[in-house]
């Protein structure tokens, strides 16, 4: 149903959520994308801009609300950008994300007879995220940016955050309060041992001396808190213990530095592991390759059931962790190559390098270019981990004109009250 009236008001009938923050409406046959938004709402909303092929427009008011509505536990909903689905229903949330990877899958990779596995549910709807970033402007006011702009919402909650996080919050706005130095952000990371909650903070200038004081006073007076990393463009200054643990699997633990990537989700981390372990089947025959492996969230993991691992990532500090954890966790069959993956990957063509399996999981941007030196490497599988569907269907349509046939997804919910989703693919030649 759509109505304009004098002043550029119209009414919606929203069926379908967006990957994005969007739920989208139709006007004369055009997709509108109105913010949030639920499937089943009707509302009133004004047009903001029109594109060739969509418009963007504001909700004005619920006319008739959907049943897939739910009243946020949050009270920042609405103003901080963290938290774009909250309005919705958990369920609604799952099924929306398990059409948004369908949708990219056929839409844009062109993708057909492979089998879509059902979405698999995070452990905890709230409170699982590890580690939380807050921005901070110039009163060092702590917070989250309102969605596409750079206007700061100071919290003093976060119902995604992991309890022990959100628990630092008044304390970590003490410590700011009293630092010299500029600060841009600030993290606050949770390890998987008790007390072991790490302060990340990251400079726009030049570290005050005074701030050494400030921070050793503060890690002495603050329970709970184990260390504190402050860096700058080229500086880095650290105080107490500034690595967490990070359990992802029985027997397996990583230490990693406060300021390295870690999957933000613990448990569905964990469950994304064991699916990729179930899947794979890997053993003592199997020589693998792992792209962009981080600190070996997986590797390790990959090693204890494999001859050997040929780990590529481009940051030199997660490969330190990762050598560092593999020789904590007594693995010696793991080869550390500190590089950007095309380049890497080309190497590893030209040297006539050949493998049985092949792991990767690329950041937002996806893996673009590097289908066909994979290709080249002879493995029967291929096992791609996305957190971005759109990324992920242009890279497995590249694939699949590399001669692999995508055989399933499996979509997993990491990021409960988000519209991102991560998935699990497995190609075979």
């Amino acid at each position: 149903m759509t109505q304009t009236n004098a002043k550029s008001e119209v009414t919606l009938d929203i069926d379908a959520l967006s990957y994005g923050p969007y739920g989208i409406g139709r006007l004369n046959g055009k997709a509108v994308l109105i913010p949030a938004t639920a499937p089943g709402d009707t509302v009133a909303a004004r047009i903001l801009e029109s594109k060739q092929r969509y418009s963007v427009g504001e909700m004005l008011r619920i006319m008739r609300p959907s049943q897939e509505r739910q009243t946020p536990p949050c009270p920042y909903v609405g103003s901080c950008g963290g938290c774009s689905w909250q309005h919705l229903r958990y369920d609604a949330q799952l099924k929306a994300k398990q059409q948004s990877v369908n949708d990219a899958l056929r839409r844009i990779g062109k993708l057909e007879d492979f089998e879509l596995r059902s979405i698999i549910r995070s452990p905890h709807e709230y409170h699982y995220r590890r580690r939380i970033r807050l921005q901070c402007n110039e009163l060092k006011q702590l917070g989250f940016f309102r969605p596409a702009s750079h206007h700061l919402i100071e919290i003093a909650s976060c119902h995604i955050a992991d309890l022990e996080a959100e628990r630092h919050l008044a304390s970590v706005r003490y410590w700011v309060l009293q630092l010299a130095s500029s600060i841009q952000y600030v993290e606050i990371v949770v390890g998987d041992e008790p007390n072991q909650t790490i302060i990340v903070a990251g400079s726009a200038g030049a570290f005050i001396r005074g701030d050494e004081t400030v921070s050793r006073a503060f890690l002495e007076q603050t329970p709970g808190i184990a260390g504190i990393i402050i860096r700058g463009r080229d500086w880095r200054h650290t105080w107490g213990q500034t690595a967490i643990s990070v359990r992802t699997e029985g027997g397996v633990c990583l230490k990693i530095d406060g300021d390295v990537f870690t999957q933000v989700n613990s448990e569905g981390n964990r469950h994304l592991l064991n699916e990729l372990i179930s899947a794979g089947q890997f053993g003592a025959k199997d020589r693998l390759l792992e792209l962009y492996c981080g600190a070996g969230n997986f590797t390790l993991s990959l090693a204890k059931r494999s001859r050997e691992v040929v780990a590529v990532e481009a940051s030199r500090a997660s490969i330190e962790n990762g050598k560092q954890s593999a020789r904590q966790n007594g693995l010696e069959n793991i080869r550390w190559i500190a590089a950007q993956v095309p380049p890497a990957v080309k190497r590893l063509k030209q040297s006539g390098e050949r493998f049985t399996k092949i792991v990767l999981d690329p950041p937002r941007p996806g893996a673009p270019g590097v289908q066909a030196d994979l290709a080249a490497l002879g493995a029967e599988k291929i096992f791609y981990v996305s957190c971005n569907p759109t990324t992920l269907a242009r890279d497995l349509s590249a694939f699949a004109k590399n001669g692999y046939k995508l055989d399933w997804v499996q979509p997993l919910d990491l990021f409960p009250h988000t519209f991102h989703v991560e998935t699990l693919a497995l190609l075979a030649q």
